[in-house]
């Protein structure tokens, strides 16, 4: 039925259609940006982004929060309009509306920009590169689609009712994609407990160098190293309250153990932090350390040897003497 006379824009009407524009907002780009991550992870661009895992908490539970919110306003203003068919040309409605679409129709346009402006300068066109590109025509596409026929057939049921079931199975197929190549809430828990009990060690081991450049030798136990004076207290596990595993090989040489609970590859889903911080006391290389090959570990109990190499430590070795 079409609206014999205009009706008034009241508040809730400006701000129930300046509700459901702000949501539908805030679902694309939490969703490409979820695209986005996941599409790094999967095609990652440079050989060190390899494994790295980005915390895609934030847009997962944006869409899953936020998608059935869109959906909630978007039928209360529906239903608005079924009662009263004038509010299908409230000026707040089309100003919205053809904001979307500039904003879709611009964003496809720098979209194709960038993907020609590539190719002009002779840069590699990655699979990852492309499936960004197609990413965000897709989703400004649909947009861009949906607005236009919405105000051309004035929020005619049927448009709506694909659009949200288009739009459905879109987030469900991302999210559920996410948490496949991401893994689990349990699974993101427990990486990062294991990346907390890296970065002890890493700071244990720093404390040990602290000793063994003091004393010329490593300490007999992690005891040893609690020092109130110098507020140094050796770190341990914040999940089970556990020591961590310590022992002295040599003068110069130590093992560190830890009790893990998901395994560390370079290109496996735990490998979610760096090799360490402290690169420069890590083994491999050149480094004060032999052996070994940063904080690679397994499931359960791993143990890291470390050897000391003094020729790293010139003043020390000056000052022993």
């Amino acid at each position: 039925m079409e609206p014999t006379q205009k009706s008034k824009t009241t508040p809730k009407d400006f701000f129930l259609n300046l509700g459901a524009i702000a949501a539908l907002y805030f679902l694309v780009i939490n969703l490409v940006q979820l695209v986005f991550e996941t599409i790094d992870f999967a095609f990652p661009r440079t050989p060190e982004a390899t494994g790295f895992i980005p915390d895609v908490s934030f847009p997962i539970a944006a869409l899953i929060i936020g998608f059935p919110l869109y959906l909630v306003l978007m039928n209360v203003v529906a239903r608005g309009e079924a009662v009263d068919p004038a509010k299908k040309e409230l000026s707040v409605r089309k100003w919205l509306a053809f904001l979307t679409l500039f904003v879709a129709g611009a964003a496809i346009a720098i979209d194709l920009i960038i993907l020609l402006t590539a190719f002009l300068r002779g840069e590699e066109i990655t699979m990852g590169f492309m499936l960004k590109v197609l990413a965000v025509l897709v989703v400004a596409g649909t947009i861009f689609g949906y607005y236009l026929s919405d105000l051309r057939y004035r929020g005619v049921r049927p448009i709506r009712v694909y659009f949200a079931a288009g739009g459905g199975v879109l987030v469900i197929a991302a999210i559920a994609f996410g948490f496949s190549v991401f893994g689990s809430p349990a699974t993101q828990r427990a990486l990062r407990f294991d990346a907390d009990r890296v970065g002890d060690l890493q700071v244990i081991q720093g404390q040990v160098i602290s000793y063994w450049e003091a004393k010329s030798t490593v300490p007999d136990s992690l005891n040893a190293l609690n020092d109130p004076t110098r507020d140094v207290i050796v770190p341990k596990d914040s999940h089970t309250g556990e020591a961590y595993g310590y022992e002295k090989l040599s003068k110069t040489s130590f093992k560190l153990c830890a009790t893990f609970e998901r395994e560390s590859t370079k290109t496996g889903i735990a490998a979610r932090y760096p090799t360490s911080p402290m690169k420069m006391y890590d083994s491999g290389g050149s480094s004060p350390f032999i052996g070994g090959e940063y904080w690679d570990h397994g499931v359960g109990i791993t143990c890291f040897e470390r050897k000391i190499d003094p020729s790293y430590f010139p003043k020390t070795i000056k000052t022993l003497r």
